[in-house]
């Protein structure tokens, strides 16, 4: 019996303009990170500042002005990003919504086709399997069960004449 041996699914190539695509969303998501991490420390040392300023009882330094302002930023910012993940919320509902509309307008059509095709197929099957497969199976048998009795026969009548 001849083994069956797996034949690998050919990966489709990457096109120059994907490979362009994600080149630059790695870069830009490294910048925003450094950008991110340098905005953190800034704020930090700031308030470092505004701590020890208002510690010891002095006028707010500058420094104690940016960090207000940089908190007044990361609100805003915060905010901003709010929006944004809720708009998304929006659109994934949507594209969901769109997803379940082609399972049931278009895939559930096309697996009730492949049921009705393997029905008739296995209808087929067993059509051409009683009809033309057996009865030739049983000729076949018969035949060879004829011949044998021929062969047998013949074989006597040469072994009785040789003797």
């Amino acid at each position: 019996m001849p083994t069956k041996e797996a034949v690998p699914i050919p990966e489709a190539p990457i096109s120059e303009t994907e490979l362009r695509a994600k080149r630059t969303i790695t870069i830009a998501l490294v910048i925003f990170a450094v950008v991110m991490v340098g905005l953190i420390a800034l704020l930090v040392i700031l308030s470092i500042g505004a701590y020890d300023a208002a510690r010891s009882g002095e006028p707010p330094a500058p420094g104690a002005v940016v960090v207000s302002l940089l908190r007044d930023a990361a609100i805003i910012m915060v905010a901003f990003e709010t929006l944004l993940i809720g708009a998304l919320m929006v659109v994934l509902t949507i594209q969901i919504q769109a997803l379940v509309t082609l399972l049931r307008d278009e895939i559930r059509p096309m697996l009730e086709a492949v049921n009705d095709t393997v029905s008739t197929v296995r209808g087929t099957t067993q059509f051409v399997s009683h009809n033309v497969v057996s009865p030739t199976i049983e000729a076949a048998s018969f035949l060879a069960g004829v011949q044998r009795v021929v062969r047998e026969v013949i074989g006597l009548g040469r072994g009785s004449q040789g003797e």
